[in-house]
């Protein structure tokens, strides 16, 4: 489990300038413990045997999304990436839970008639696929990406343009001729970068990085640092990981106000461990 940091740790390594220690503190051991009970329940015949398909499935689900949180809170807290990286397998753990229950939620007498996915990418639940990938990119887990790619394509009426990109430097077969993106604003704009020469790539991710936030007014986190424990932070992971899979310079952008420049880093050195290691 990610450790809670002191406030006195967090005041020197804290990245995100708007998260409030007292928020971070709460919020995070509120996540630490829910999804600690919440895989015990899940490891629990007893438990298990006393709730319906629905009730599992919500469990699970709830499970996987703290799971994801978690990780961004920490991250905008200062967590060690070290630390992040060896997570997130616990995090495709409770994925991979979510997906075993609602599957068999859709073949209950419950879920018979339900068509809903298992991540929808059409609502707000983008947002967490998009860390998810992101994150496995960038934590060094790309290998897992499969999982995902398999989950999100459950009962999905649409793929999306960007995840999809990311997804096939992972996962073969992948649709990249898809020109939309289910979310759209600002994650239409990534494809333009994916387009373009290595030379236009800098620039474009510079001016996409300039107008993210404000083209997140449609989103569930934007303004979200004036609803307490809503705020994980403002943090651009799409940049992060299309900067790192495209090896664009980000030299006029590593300091742009949403860039989790420091993933990249990571992201890189671990590249070059594996390579010459």
């Amino acid at each position: 489990m990610i450790e809670v940091l002191t406030a006195e740790v967090f005041q020197t390594r804290a990245r995100e300038k708007l998260l409030a220690y007292e928020i971070y503190q709460d919020e995070g051991e509120h996540l630490a413990s829910t999804i600690l009970r919440g895989r015990d329940n899940l490891s629990k015949l007893e438990w298990l045997e006393s709730k319906d398909t629905g009730q599992k499935m919500l469990a699970a689900s709830t499970v996987a999304e703290m799971a994801v949180d978690f990780v961004t809170l920490a991250y905008s807290a200062g967590a060690n990436l070290a630390e992040l990286r060896a997570f997130y397998p616990l995090v495709m753990e409770t994925w991979l839970a979510h997906e075993k229950y609602h599957v068999a939620y859709g073949k209950s007498l419950l879920g018979a008639t339900s068509t809903a996915a298992t991540y929808a990418l059409l609502g707000d639940a983008f947002h967490y696929v998009n860390r998810m990938v992101c994150f496995g990119i960038l934590l060094g887990w790309g290998e897992q990406l499969s999982h995902v790619a398999r989950i999100i394509k459950h009962k999905n009426p649409r793929m999306d343009g960007m995840l999809e990109r990311l997804l096939s430097y992972y996962v073969p077969g992948r649709d990249t001729s898809i020109t939309t993106c289910t979310r759209h604003l600002p994650y239409f704009k990534t494809l333009k970068v994916f387009n373009a020469s290595p030379e236009a790539r800098p620039a474009l991710m510079a001016e996409y990085l300039e107008v993210w936030y404000e083209a997140s007014r449609r989103e569930s986190y934007y303004d979200s640092h004036t609803r307490d424990t809503s705020f994980k932070g403002y943090w651009s992971w799409e940049a992060a990981a299309i900067t790192f899979l495209l090896d664009i310079d980000d030299t006029s952008y590593r300091n742009a106000e949403f860039y989790p420049a420091e993933l990249v880093d990571f992201a890189r050195r671990a590249k070059l461990d594996r390579v010459y290691g």
